[in-house]
């Protein structure tokens, strides 16, 4: 029997969601074996072509729908997501604005299994591409470490750093840091490292990749391109640029909360600024969105070569050499 994939899409106000969904299905070797678990959040007044009346006739499609004004934003709504999960083999998480190789799901597989581990999880920031299919295929990807930013949070980067087709590594490539838009393993993550509907957006990645790390999972970069996302910018279409900021003016409430979380979860709450620091919020239980127990927060700084409470980064973070545990 082929391995079932359970495909798990935050999409906020979002017009190239059905087209996302259509191209996943008509390029899956076997799209039988996909089964969707979307939470659509979508205001009132947005056109019916942007939810489900354009959606692609798929038996395992679910969707659950919100109105606008109730979301909290990206990681609360990839946790609503989550509540779809049935114990599919895999998961997949990404973005709604995606589009795939021919035959990806067959490719994807074939990609984990390269690791040889059973425990590997395939994330990156995926290349672009320009509406409607046009996907950028020249180079290959890995995840690095850019820096720690004014709210002592770090920052990540995509490199290109192999040229395709004569750099193709033969191998999935060890790494640190996951993508929130594109993040694939053992549907077992959905409950042994659930997404934390507490934070918001900013910090996401690196919270996850501590958690995943230290609960048993190791993150490779894919060795052959994929998946493809839609990167806005001023130049996008207009109506690709809603956001749940623009729409939220207390967007900066949530974000302050989610920051102080991050830090009370990699242990440099004491370095953060002030603003986090003393953000009068009622601080939850980080439970059962806290580290794993199959390894310590330490052992992850060294393989990841960073130091979350002096915000130090080593020459590999940066350029993303993960081989061996750092000294």
């Amino acid at each position: 029997m082929s391995s079932t994939i359970f495909v798990q899409i935050a999409a906020y106000r979002d017009p190239d969601l059905p087209a996302t969904l259509h191209n996943l299905i008509e390029r899956a070797a076997q799209p039988e074996r996909l089964h969707f678990g979307i939470c659509l959040q979508l205001a009132a007044d947005d056109p019916p072509h942007w939810g489900t009346g354009a959606f692609p006739d798929h038996p395992h499609l679910t969707s659950i729908r919100f109105d606008a004004t109730e979301s909290c934003g990206a990681c609360w709504a990839r946790r609503q997501a989550q509540d779809v999960y049935a114990g599919e083999d895999f998961l997949l998480q990404i973005d709604s604005h995606m589009r795939a190789v021919e035959h990806w799901d067959d490719l994807l597989l074939k990609t984990w299994k390269e690791c040889s581990d059973a425990h590997a999880v395939l994330s990156v920031y995926p290349n672009g591409f320009q509406q409607p299919c046009r996907l950028q295929t020249s180079t290959l990807p890995v995840m690095a470490a850019a820096g720690f930013d004014a709210d002592g949070i770090l920052n990540l980067r995509g490199i290109s750093r192999f040229q395709l087709p004569e750099e193709q590594p033969d191998r999935p490539i060890p790494g640190a840091f996951i993508a929130g838009g594109f993040l694939f393993g053992p549907g077992s993550i959905v409950c042994e490292v659930p997404y934390d509907p507490d934070l918001y957006f900013h910090g996401e990645e690196v919270a996850m990749s501590a958690r995943l790390w230290t609960s048993g999972f190791n993150i490779y970069a894919p060795n052959r391109l994929l998946l493809f996302h839609l990167y806005k910018t001023e130049r996008t279409d207009k109506e690709h640029s809603v956001t749940h900021w623009s729409d939220h003016s207390n967007w900066r409430l949530y974000n302050l909360r989610a920051l102080k979380r991050v830090h009370r979860l990699l242990g440099s709450l004491n370095n953060a600024p002030e603003s986090i620091r003393c953000f009068n919020d009622q601080p939850d239980e980080l439970q059962p969105f806290g580290l794993g127990k199959k390894r310590k927060l330490s052992m992850y700084q060294q393989w990841a070569g960073v130091d979350f409470k002096t915000a130090e980064i080593r020459p590999t973070a940066r350029h993303a050499e993960f081989n061996v545990l750092q000294p």
